[in-house]
């Protein structure tokens, strides 16, 4: 009869962590993409600031407005700087889980690996067992002296 893997209850508990790991590295993906997505919306507001801003000079500005515009660029400017941050911060974040998920992979595929060879190697002695089981019943009926005769 073929012995159990020794260390199943590690690979299960390896598997798991990995579905973990892996379900918190999509959240983490889907967290950085949605940063990016802002700090790309807002580089298209000061695109889009800009051009009404270069038609509005060119149409003549009061000082009051072009200030008022100067204003609203510079907190654009800083909120754009700020996503930037949050931006790379999701970024970093994303990639230091990256490297756990790739540590908890590794571990996992090494204990895959086991569990084959044990499978394997289990295979080879069962087959040895009957292999020996069946000579033995040849041998027996090779000895055992004819009946009736």
């Amino acid at each position: 009869m073929a012995q159990p893997f020794r260390l199943q209850v590690v690979l299960d508990v390896a598997e798991r962590r990995l579905d973990a790991a892996t379900r918190e590295l999509q959240r983490l993906r889907a967290h950085w993409t949605e940063a990016q997505a802002k700090l790309d919306q807002l580089a298209a507001y000061r695109t889009e600031y800009s051009a009404r801003l270069q038609a509005r000079l060119a149409l003549g500005l009061a000082a009051h407005q072009l200030r008022d515009y100067q204003a609203f660029m510079g907190k654009l400017a800083r909120a754009i700087d700020a996503q930037a941050e949050e931006v790379q911060r999701r970024r970093l974040a994303w990639e230091q889980e990256h490297t756990h998920w790739l540590g908890l992979r590794q571990r996992q595929q090494a204990l895959l690996v086991l569990a084959h060879r044990h499978r394997i190697t289990e295979a080879a002695n069962e087959a040895r067992a009957e292999q020996k089981q069946q000579n033995e019943f040849a041998l027996r009926a090779v000895s055992k002296p004819p009946e009736g005769g």
